[in-house]
């Protein structure tokens, strides 16, 4: 059997074609993990987001981080938790958002906890929003689970 030219092309689209499905294929059943549902609607509002950031930057010390033996202990300073209205703490994994954990926080709450077998190691962004006589301030830290 002679293999000429046209065989060849022929022979070459079809491994082509059979890549490219397989490419695909692939590419269909990768888990897709974004930040935001609407990043129109966030890109409209990052005035507003700018604005919280700035305010918030003088407490962006006011929130400890610490790993006990089985939790996650956050204590937010005794000033700052005597002006929270309310809030929430969130514990966001970027690679991950089932992994995602969200606690309200309440006026006055000083101590929050995470268990350590709700979270798997590697890395989080502690998201604390609340408002403070109707105004919302936002820190955001980053966190390391050994």
């Amino acid at each position: 059997m002679k293999f000429n030219w046209g065989t060849g092309i022929f022979l070459f689209l079809i491994v082509f074609l059979v890549a490219c499905g397989i490419f695909i294929y692939f590419a269909m059943t990768q888990q897709v993990n974004l930040v935001h549902k609407d990043y129109y609607e966030k890109g409209v509002d990052y005035g507003e987001q700018m604005k919280v950031n700035e305010r918030s930057k003088p407490f962006s010390r006011s929130v400890d981080v610490n790993t006990q033996n089985d939790a996650l202990l956050i204590t937010i300073e005794k000033s700052l938790a005597e002006q929270v209205d309310s809030g929430t703490m969130y514990m966001y994994r970027p690679s991950d958002k089932t992994k995602d954990i969200k606690v309200a926080v309440n006026a006055g709450t000083q101590n929050i906890q995470f268990q350590k077998s709700d979270l798997i190691n590697g890395r989080y962004i502690l998201k604390f929003t609340w408002y403070a006589r109707g105004v919302k301030y936002e820190i955001d830290q980053p966190v390391n689970i050994q």
